[in-house]
């Protein structure tokens, strides 16, 4: 009886009943426009496969992996939200937790793996000119198997999946650091390879971009007028990075 009084605390919303009902109504909102959103741009995507660039599988697999987490979170937290509490139990807060991890960090992964791309492809095209739709393939099965890795993580006991703060959904168990080694370790790889290593990426590789563009713009501005430079700057860019 003490067990099943504990996990019914934790599942209980910790926000009033009227800032439960504003998120839960939030959520029915942005569900529609990510279902909506996503949708045109897979049907889009679908409709034109056979001509998809390299860099555009990357667009396709962010659009997957957001509509995963529409998919799996909001039927979940929607309901929650507006009972005041997590409807669904342990076994189904673990898994709710896990496809947030799984989704996230395949987006945030998906994001990288693209800024590297066009940074190949402006910055050193005589490399990025070989980069195929196979490669583009290869990587977003490296992109999902990569974000797996930490979302499967605390299923396997390196980490904790635990109700949030606030009671009515599920994610990481901030908390376990403090008392298990295991999910500190797994708190740090998060951090350094799920964030920090990222932000670093994504950040250099555009950094790169603007750099070469500018020094493009430069070289180009020598020879032609400054309108036909911007415009052979921009059709330049667009062309690398599509290519």
């Amino acid at each position: 009886m003490g067990n099943a009084s504990d996990t019914s605390a934790v599942f209980a919303s910790t926000i009033s009943k009227e800032h439960d009902i504003l998120m839960g109504s939030l959520y029915g909102v942005f569900c529609v426009l990510s279902l909506v959103g996503n949708c045109i741009l897979l049907l889009v995507g679908y409709h034109k496969r056979s001509t998809l660039k390299p860099a555009e599988f990357f667009i396709i697999n962010l659009s997957i992996s957001d509509l995963g987490m529409t998919l799996s979170l909001f039927p979940l937290a929607i309901p929650s939200a507006f009972e005041h509490r997590w409807l669904f139990g342990e076994i189904t807060c673990q898994l709710y937790a896990m496809c947030g991890v799984l989704f996230g960090l395949c987006s945030l992964t998906n994001l990288t793996a693209l800024s590297l791309v066009c940074c190949l492809k402006v910055c050193f095209p005589n490399h990025g000119n070989k980069f195929s739709s196979a490669h583009a393939r290869l990587l977003v099965v490296g992109v999902w198997c990569y974000a797996s890795v930490f979302a499967v993580g605390p299923l396997a006991q390196w980490g904790r999946y635990s109700a949030e703060p606030y009671g009515t959904a599920c994610c990481i168990d901030w908390k376990a650091p403090n008392y298990e080694l295991s999910a500190l370790s797994y708190i740090v790889c998060l951090f350094l390879f799920c964030y920090a290593l990222p932000c670093t990426v994504i950040f250099l590789s555009y950094t790169f971009i603007l750099l070469t563009v500018r020094g493009s713009r430069q070289a180009v501005q020598q020879h032609v007028s400054p309108p036909q430079t911007r415009t052979t700057n921009a059709h330049s860019l667009i062309v690398k990075v599509r290519g």
